[in-house]
């Protein structure tokens, strides 16, 4: 994983990590160690079902709460869109979480 630049914030960094941490803790859950593997250009989107997004989706809203001190939403129209998912790129989903922790 790639965190966001050094010009990212705190808590965009932590929300990252959040996002990461969440995805190992199902990876291991759901008994996926395939999905371990997965480097920042693979498409996570493509190789879990609608329920295992969100799972993944409020899992990690608890864990950026946590993380950040505040609840951050996540969920947009575009999380379960097959075209502009931002689980189509697994860096992509590292970003858009950290991106709206700087939304607020």
């Amino acid at each position: 994983m790639t965190l966001p630049t050094s010009t990212s914030s705190p808590s965009e960094h932590a929300a990252a990590t959040a996002a990461r941490t969440t995805l190992d803790r199902l990876v291991e859950t759901w008994g996926r160690p395939e999905l371990s593997g997965l480097g920042p250009e693979d498409d996570l989107y493509e190789r879990i079902d609608s329920f295992a997004v969100v799972e993944l989706l409020l899992e990690t809203e608890s864990e950026v709460e946590k993380a950040v001190g505040r609840y951050v939403p996540l969920a947009d129209e575009s999380i379960l869109d097959s075209t502009r998912s931002p689980l189509r790129r697994l860096q992509s989903w590292f970003d858009y979480v950290a991106q709206a922790v700087a939304r607020g």
